[in-house]
């Protein structure tokens, strides 16, 4: 008696690359995931430092070139004790400038000397805008004496009148009312001046609020053919909450030019 072969199953007879193996099936989806995954990798810098993108170095040039539109870049250098509890800027601090062929931007850092204003003259935005302690106190060689406004502070300006074509590197003063020594802490004391020169160039000052001393700005030389003003942009809030102590002050102020 013969025997018949066995039969072998027909899965053995089939293609198993056949995309109907649901082995396959699930190879392809894998890998239409994997290439999907790599589509949505966000933007990597190839130094793990960070590479600034091109549109970010385009945005910081663009800034710096929106100094020119008021007239000239002016940059900050500030001199000074710093204020710990102060969050505005220390003048102590300097501006970060980015290279450039143009040494009229750099602020100066040479020797320096004080240069006497003829003038100075200005109004309080309080009351009748009159004060017992005006502009002019601030050009008058007098230690006992200072400028001071009643209010905030914000917005009061002063214009200064110099000898023509001098030319200034900086500005220093002193903040609060370092005259009478129990009214220094009382009164308010300013944050922020901006300096505004004749050919419409500027440059802003930081200040500490509790340094008695000359605090000083640097900018490049400028030569000034008008009026320099000076506007008090920030102050703190009065020490002590009597009416009287609702003011700002200017102890001594001075011009600086190169030596």
């Amino acid at each position: 008696m013969s025997c018949m072969p066995k039969r072998l199953p027909d899965k053995l007879f089939r293609d198993q690359g056949t995309t109907d193996s649901p082995d396959v099936l699930r190879g392809a989806e894998a890998a239409e995931r994997s290439a999907s995954q790599r589509r949505r990798v966000p933007f990597r810098s190839r130094d793990a430092k960070g590479f600034a993108p091109p549109l970010v170095v385009a945005g910081v040039v663009g800034a710096l070139l929106l100094g020119f539109g008021v007239g000239k870049l002016v940059v900050v250098q500030g001199g000074g004790p710093a204020a710990p509890e102060v969050t505005v800027g220390s003048p102590t601090m300097t501006a970060t400038v980015m290279p450039s062929a143009d040494a009229t931007l750099v602020p100066w850092d040479g020797p320096v000397r004080d240069v006497p204003a003829l003038a100075a003259e200005g109004r309080c935005l309080s009351g009748t805008g009159f004060s017992p302690d005006p502009p002019s106190n601030l050009v008058d060689d007098d230690p006992g004496s200072l400028w001071r406004c009643w209010g905030s502070g914000t917005g009061e300006t002063i214009t200064f009148t110099l000898e023509p074509e001098v030319v200034l590197v900086g500005v220093r003063l002193i903040n609060g009312n370092t005259v009478s020594t129990a009214r220094y802490l009382a009164e308010r004391r300013i944050l922020t001046v901006k300096w505004t020169f004749s050919d419409g160039s500027w440059v802003v000052q930081p200040l500490a609020a509790n340094d008695r001393q000359f605090q000083e700005v640097r900018f490049p030389p400028t030569t000034i053919s008008g009026d320099v003003t000076m506007t008090v942009l920030d102050a703190t809030v009065p020490g002590e909450t009597s009416e009287k102590n609702d003011a700002v002050s200017i102890s001594a102020l001075e011009f600086l030019e190169v030596r």
